[in-house]
């Protein structure tokens, strides 16, 4: 407001009328940008800074100095040495490899300056392993540490920029600034300026994520009046009637008989899949699919086969081969594609698709996450868009994160499919339910969506974001760029091929008040990087006509106009030129090949089938709410006698799946809100404010402006709170885990594990695909024969044990959710030390519970928290919130920004979830007798229990353990129903 008043007296004193001077006063504060004090250049590629002043001196040391928020940026890519201009002589892959060779080059130079100056590396600092003298965090992983060092590191300060605004059309982007002065690829800091842009990469496609009339203010009305979450899974006591609501009227909506949802998005593919699907199961998967459906195939144990992308004749032929081939016969079949692909922008073929699975008897999954409420003439994704039957897609699946502005996703189908899906998916019965105020949200945008509130504003929202769309893709074309994907795809990305393009154009951009989102290597091949923009209903015309200016001129800088100026041509690689349009015409011509194979082969395969199958080649095979094995301690070597074996949690139990809302109870011993804070008075109101400030949900992955001041505030209270580097927050609990063990290990390690693991951590294990050896439930003395196991078989025999040449894990629960048992850190923490190995220590059920002050099972046992390596744990429990995090050194929580799965491919926590976590730490660490009182409670049902006051149950449960697990003592006859 003060910059604004200035303006407007600056336009008075000039002359202007006050009608001008108005103008001024309402332009100022969009427009304004502050500018930062000069600090050194943090990353590579930070262009040139004109004069003199691009260098000083301090103390012994020369260093570059750089704006961080570009006015005065010249890009790289502009140089002679690194000329945009290479491709019209080379073609786009000689000029693409050829630039890389000068980026890697570059890279190690100035991390071989910053070696000879004595400074560390912070994305990979791993002080607790060079204490230990521990095999590298990189070992097992060079190609991802070196694509971190050398080349990410370089373009950092384009990803994972803070937003101080809600996500509308509009967002204040924070800038930030180097830490250090000396040398280079120093760690970014958040400062207090932004600059107001254009947002051109939510995923926020009719404009009801940020704050508005039609949803912000019954959200803040649901925070006020109702728990922040349930304090349950679904499966148990967190179906609630706004769960309810939301899946009636989900089903409904898409045209399904029932509908199941899930906290988070990225969790309704991973793990949602592997309750239907198991061993002796195929899946053929889009080879272009989301990374949280290749998880979720991975975890079912099912036969994977990849289909060429959006290949129907290829897909057609591994039907062929699973129904009448010589090899494997399988249980069922299920064909998983995607509507919208998001970094392609190109719809599904659906029609051919469920024509060819409908031949066979293949199962239909589509994921809807960037299509349900952005295209079709109602909103309902792709089936009203192509003209398909929802009766003819077996399991639809969509995300509430975009077009709803709000968090989670949905399963619809058959009412027998949904309900095994409550049954055996970790989204329902390992995670709490769907907060009210998120479901307060979707129904509040369905409603508007499908016409409910009486109005035409979903119509007329959903006819402009087709009208963005169009307009927006047509100018982009009309600009001469190689633009990707079809109408009426609302996601447009467009080609830039050189990596130091990446950083130029994002630089560019911001500098022109756009926000974009700029992809390249691991998510895209080395060869593609790309800008995706994303547009929203929410745009006006005008500002897109603006952004369209401003892309074209930064396109003539960068020399992106493909189609204008097109690529040489190069005999090295075959006469190609390297296009992806060229690329694409091929695949084409390949798709029609396939296509014609497998139609030639038609009439033999289905009559192979028809004679495997009895004459019925056109009945499915198993239903598809059948299921093959859960998840178990099937990894590793095989158990023998004299070790006792479990399937997963050493207490396992099947679960019913409630479908009806619980009756009001006076006491409830099975919530996971330990300390009684969802219901908070304080936590609620903070909460509130937070949605009115920012809205409810984040509309985009925390790399891709999805990172907001509570995200960075719950980060920092929990390092603090826990005495640790740094935390990373992840956006569901039931992911964390899973995501934090294969984002650090590698096939080639080898991991030590206690057999009470929960279903997260045995998810981690099969994902890593480590080489797995159990140790008996909390037994340390067995853990230490498992080690001695281990060292006999890495040939070590001297009295003194030496370093391994493989990376080493113990992984335990701090205190297990299945018996309530507490691992034996001490000695745990001895043998890893002794044994050179890292431990990865689950602390979801004791973190906030345990421990004088609730700092978890470190405290509990009086043990330094930096002596762990990793810690991970959800905050569903004690943190009174949704998500979980992973706290340790610096170099284990930079890794996972960009190689933990659930963080990099999920949309960001809704920011006021992260507020109630922060609270809730900061609660704990002020109020000490919040853990005394639970604990008490938890030690008084132990106390009764095993006094045989609550007859027919006994507990395995350790003293002073949070989670008190009942169960029927051995020897107990069978119950009738």
């Amino acid at each position: 407001c003060a910059r604004a008043a200035r303006a407007h007296t600056r336009a008075l004193a000039s002359g202007s009328s006050e009608a001008q001077a108005s103008r001024a006063f309402v332009e100022e504060p969009r427009w304004e940008v502050k500018r930062l004090a000069r600090g050194s250049l943090g990353f590579l590629g930070a262009g040139r800074v004109a004069g003199p002043a691009d260098r000083t001196r301090i103390g012994s040391e020369t260093v570059r100095t750089s704006t961080m928020d570009y006015e005065a940026y010249t890009p790289d890519s502009t140089s002679r040495l690194k000329s945009g201009y290479a491709y019209r002589v080379l073609g786009h892959d000689a000029a693409t490899y050829y630039q890389y060779a000068i980026y890697v080059a570059e890279g190690v130079a100035k991390n071989s300056y910053n070696s000879l100056r004595g400074i560390k590396d912070w994305r990979t600092d791993d002080a607790n392993g060079e204490q230990n003298d521990l095999p590298a965090l990189s070992k097992g992983k060079l190609k991802d540490f070196f694509y971190i060092r050398n080349l990410y590191g370089n373009i950092e300060d384009v990803f994972n920029r803070p937003v101080y605004s809600s996500p509308e059309d509009w967002i204040d982007v924070a800038i930030r600034e180097p830490e250090s002065t000396r040398g280079f690829f120093s760690k970014l800091v958040t400062t207090p300026q932004s600059r107001r842009c254009l947002n051109l990469g939510s995923y926020n496609y009719l404009g009801f994520g940020g704050l508005n009339t039609h949803c912000t203010p019954l959200v803040v009305k649901s925070v006020l009046e109702h728990p922040i979450t349930s304090g349950s899974c679904s499966a148990e006591l967190g179906y609630s009637t706004h769960v309810k609501q939301v899946e009636e009227t989900t089903a409904k909506f898409v045209g399904k008989d029932s509908a199941v949802v899930v906290g988070m998005g990225f969790a309704t593919n991973s793990t949602v899949i592997p309750a239907l699907c198991g061993a002796g199961d195929l899946i053929l998967s889009d080879a272009l699919n989301h990374n949280s459906i290749v998880e979720g195939a991975r975890l079912s144990g099912a036969k994977i086969k990849a289909f060429k992308h959006n290949c129907v004749g290829d897909l057609e032929l591994l039907l062929q081969q699973a129904v009448a081939g010589k090899g494997a016969r399988y249980n069922k079949i299920l064909v998983i594609v995607e509507g919208i692909y998001s970094m392609e922008g190109e719809l599904c073929k659906l029609p051919a698709i469920v024509e060819v699975c409908k031949l066979y008897g293949a199962y239909v999954w589509l994921d809807e996450a960037h299509s349900i409420g952005a295209v079709g003439a109602t909103g309902r994704g792709v089936c009203e868009e192509l003209g398909v039957d929802p009766a003819d897609i077996d399991v639809m699946m969509g995300t509430f994160t975009k077009s709803f502005g709000a968090a989670g996703g949905y399963v619809a189908g058959d009412a027998e499919t949904v309900a095994r899906v409550r049954q055996y998916s970790a989204g329902c019965t390992d995670a709490v339910s769907m907060p009210p105020a998120v479901c307060t949200q979707i129904l509040a945008s369905l409603r508007v969506i499908a016409g409910e509130d009486g109005t035409d504003i979903g119509a007329k929202k959903l006819c402009q974001l087709r009208d963005n769309a169009l307009f927006f893709r047509q100018g982009l074309e009309a600009l001469g760029l190689e633009v990707l994907g079809e109408h009426p795809s609302p996601v447009m990305p467009v080609m830039l091929y050189q990596p130091y393009k990446i950083g130029d154009f994002s630089r560019l951009a911001f500098n022109r008040k756009l926000a974009v989102v700029v992809v390249g290597a691991p998510a895209t091949p080395v060869t593609y990087p790309r800008v995706r923009f994303c547009v929203s209903a929410a745009h006006s015309r005008e500002d897109l006509a603006d952004a369209l200016a401003a892309i074209g001129d930064i396109a003539d800088e960068l020399q992106i106009k493909f189609k204008l100026y097109p690529p040489a041509r190069n005999a090295l690689f075959g006469g190609a030129t390297g296009s992806l349009s060229d690329v694409e015409k091929r695949e084409e011509r390949e798709r029609e090949k396939r296509l014609e194979e497998a139609l030639a082969a038609r009439p033999a395969a289905l009559e192979a089938a028809a004679a495997l199958s009895g004459g019925r080649n056109t009945a499915k095979f198993a239903p598809l709410h059948s299921r093959g094995a859960p998840l178990g301690d099937d990894l590793g070597a095989p158990v023998t006698k004299s070790q006792k074996s479990s399937q997963g949690p050493a207490d396992s139990y099947s679960l019913t799946g409630i479908t009806a809302q619980p009756k009001k109870y006076d006491v409830v011993l099975s919530s996971q809100d330990v300390l009684g804070l969802t219901d908070d008075q304080v936590m609620k109101e903070e909460c509130a404010a937070t949605v009115e400030t920012l809205g409810l949900g984040s509309c985009s992955p925390r790399g891709f402006y999805g990172t907001f001041p509570p995200h960075m505030d719950v980060e920092k209270s929990i390092a603090e709170f826990l005495g640790v580097q740094e935390a990373v927050l992840y956006s569901f609990g039931a992911c964390t885990v899973s995501s934090v063990i294969p984002a650090l290990a590698h096939r080639s390690d080898v991991a030590v594990v206690d057999r009470g693991v929960g279903h997260g951590v045995l998810a981690g294990l099969r994902l890593s695909k480590m080489d797995v050896r159990w140790y008996n439930h909390g037994d340390a003395e067995d853990c230490a024969r498992v080690f001695a196991n281990l060292e006999a078989e890495d040939g070590v025999t001297s009295a003194r044990l030496a370093r391994p040449g493989r990376r080493r894990w113990l992984i335990t629960e701090g205190c297990f959710a299945g018996t309530g048992r507490i691992a034996p850190l001490p000695a745990l923490l001895d043998l890893k030390d002794t044994h050179h190995a890292r431990l990865i220590l689950d602390e979801s059920s004791s973190f906030g519970a345990m421990g004088a002050t609730g700092r978890g099972v470190t405290e509990h046992f009086g043990v330094d928290a930096a002596r762990v390596d990793v810690i991970a744990a959800s905050l569903e429990n004690a943190g009174a919130s949704v998500g979980g995090f992973c706290a340790g050194d610096t170099g284990v929580v930079a890794y996972q920004r960009l190689m933990g799965s659930g963080y990099v491919f999920s949309a960001s926590l809704p920011p006021y979830l992260a507020t109630a976590a922060a609270h809730a730490v900061r609660r704990i660490a002020a109020e000490p007798r919040l853990v005394a009182r639970a604990a008490a409670s938890a030690q008084a049902l132990r106390d009764a229990v095993l006094a045989g006051r609550v007859p027919g149950l006994t507990t395995d449960a350790d003293e002073l353990s949070p989670v008190v697990p009942l169960r029927l003592p051995p020897g107990a006859p069978p119950r009738g129903p």
